[in-house]
């Protein structure tokens, strides 16, 4: 009886260590549970290349088609809701074969910039404007000087091993 009496009394006096314990691991467990949950559209994310320019080529070619909804899933998952209203505003407006043939373009011409990561890849170009111009875009005036611009397309490596693109 005696020990029993000290196991209760030592379990009674170490019980908010244990109770500490428990929950620290169930928090752990929630907080794991969450990040696996936040991290599952990225792990799952079968759109994109093996390469940057692989995906590039992808994202081109559904321009092509036509298929905006497509080529918005080439670019990092936050972008994509976004690039897919700008991609189906230049369908409506027919910009769509201009474009493409604009980033083909200058994909021939691309620098490829010293890898600083990895998962991260950066490509410069140069685009020239002889004039002044304006562009009417969502019933905005949006005007660009004559000049010559330096401008790039970077892409990110998913957890999938697929590349998006993240700047363009």
């Amino acid at each position: 009886m005696a020990v029993v009496a000290v196991v209760v009394v030592a379990g009674l006096l170490n019980l908010g260590g244990i109770i500490d314990k428990v929950q620290g691991k169930l928090e752990a467990w929630k907080y794991q549970r969450l990040v696996s949950k936040m991290q599952a559209p990225y792990k799952n994310d079968k759109y994109g290349g093996k390469t940057p320019e692989e995906t590039f080529d992808l994202f081109l070619d559904a321009l092509r088609r036509e298929d905006v909804e497509l080529a918005s899933r080439y670019f990092v998952i936050p972008k994509q809701e976004g690039w897919n209203k700008t991609l189906q505003e230049y369908k409506k407006n027919r910009l769509l074969a201009n474009f493409s043939a604009e980033l083909n373009a200058y994909k021939n011409s691309w620098d490829k910039s010293p890898q600083t990561s990895s998962d991260v890849q950066e490509f410069t170009y140069l685009t020239k404007l002889d004039k002044d111009s304006v562009v009417e875009f969502n019933g905005e005036k949006i005007p660009f000087k004559a000049g010559q611009y330096r401008n790039s397309v970077v892409f990110e490596k998913y957890p999938s091993l697929n590349w998006k693109i993240s700047e363009l």
